[in-house]
């Protein structure tokens, strides 16, 4: 049986949750719960989901006049607002717009907290049950890594000592809620960024979309600054097309047992779950580090928000359809080297130059701060693991 927006509201499923516009739009149903805190990318919102959103930003008018007729184009099923946080009353243009568009718009009392509706609604949408990455799955990757494993190795022999093999294990988090043809884009520019930055790549299928890769790379550190761009293309791809991924990551030694290197990638897999991440990758190495930051955003989750230097890029950014923000993560993850931002990004190094003059004076940050630097990275890390 399908739950509409009616349903919610007539059985008071969520205590306080009431309907401040689109009466008329009631009766749509709800096939998933998308939550973004920040509101700025409705084109990753889905037909039939039910977004979750903090309101931050809505009370500007002028950046945000085609939010609403946007998610209502797509087929969203309406959108539900917290207030007390960031606007203490819906907008007015926000709920003309969806009585005259008929958009369901909810609003969620502050005390109801984002983790509660969540897991609530998952129950209630009773989704289908994975498999988890153990028993039979395991014995297929495990025949899969001892028949692709000599070449691998022999590739990355060839490069010389430094050289790695490396085990990633890769699945989609809401593969029912994009069509195929979007999945089949995304994974092919994801197959094609790891072959094209490996010295060796081979991927295989497994059950329920998910995928097992065996790569090599010249050495240990260019596969870490791969992985860390993956993390960065995972993030693009969830804006831009509401495709989500996890990917976990081991280093297979030549001397290493094959079967405990894979469960280390599904450990490092399984800590996104655990931290509940809404994408990315982890290394087995970083899984503490992966945990910390899990603690960080259930503690603080505002950090993104309340970051004003990060929050003046991105509103100049939606503004005026520019980039700053991502050349600003690509800087910072190559620890400001200039040479590697610029190959990275293809451009010229007197571009990229003028590039984070401008990024300093839209946002006042002061990039030859180590704080000021550490502080943003850890903004933009938090944003591409964990804001919807």
């Amino acid at each position: 049986m399908s739950l509409t927006i009616q349903d919610l509201l007539q059985q008071k499923i969520f205590s306080g949750v009431t309907l401040a516009a689109g009466a008329k739009g009631i009766r749509s149903k709800i096939l998933w719960v998308n939550i973004m805190e920040i509101p700025d990318s409705p084109n990753s919102v889905q037909p039939g989901e039910l977004l979750l959103t903090t309101g931050y930003g809505l009370d500007q008018e002028e950046l945000y006049q085609s939010f609403i007729p946007e998610l209502a184009r797509r087929g969203v099923s309406g959108i539900a607002i917290q207030a007390g946080y960031y606007i203490n009353n819906i907008p007015a243009y926000i709920l003309n717009q969806a009585d005259a568009l008929d958009f369901p718009v909810l609003l969620v009392p502050k005390e109801l907290t984002f983790s509660e509706f969540l897991h609530t609604m998952i129950r209630m949408l009773d989704p289908k049950t994975k498999l988890d990455w153990s028993g039979e799955i395991l014995e297929q990757i495990f025949s899969l890594l001892s028949a692709d494993l000599a070449k691998a190795s022999a590739t990355a022999e060839a490069e010389g000592e430094e050289s790695c093999v490396q085990i990633l294990l890769m699945e989609p988090i809401n593969y029912a809620q994009s069509e195929q043809a979007t999945w089949q884009k995304c994974l092919a520019e994801i197959t094609s960024f790891i072959q094209a930055n490996s010295l060796y790549t081979s991927m295989h299928q497994l059950p329920e979309h998910r995928w097992f890769c065996l790569t090599s790379y010249p050495s240990l550190s260019s596969f870490l600054s791969t992985f860390y761009r993956l993390n960065i293309r995972f993030a693009l791809l969830s804006e831009e097309y509401g495709v989500n991924y996890y990917l976990g990551a081991e280093h297979l030694r030549p001397d290493d047992n094959a079967l405990t290197a894979i469960r280390h990638a599904v450990e490092a897999l399984t800590t996104l779950q655990m931290i509940k991440a809404r994408r990315g990758v982890c290394f087995y190495g970083h899984i503490e580090f992966l945990k910390m930051f899990g603690q960080i955003h259930r503690r603080e989750s505002s950090i993104v928000l309340d970051n004003r230097h990060f929050q003046q890029l991105l509103q100049y950014d939606r503004a005026n359809r520019s980039n700053y923000l991502q050349t600003l993560r690509v800087y910072l993850s190559n620890n400001c080297n200039m040479m590697q931002t610029a190959r990275q990004l293809f451009l010229h190094r007197h571009t990229l130059i003028n590039r984070l003059e401008k990024i300093e004076e839209i946002s006042d940050l002061h990039l030859d701060d180590y704080y000021s630097r550490l502080y943003m990275s850890i903004a933009l890390l938090l944003h591409d693991y964990f804001v919807y």
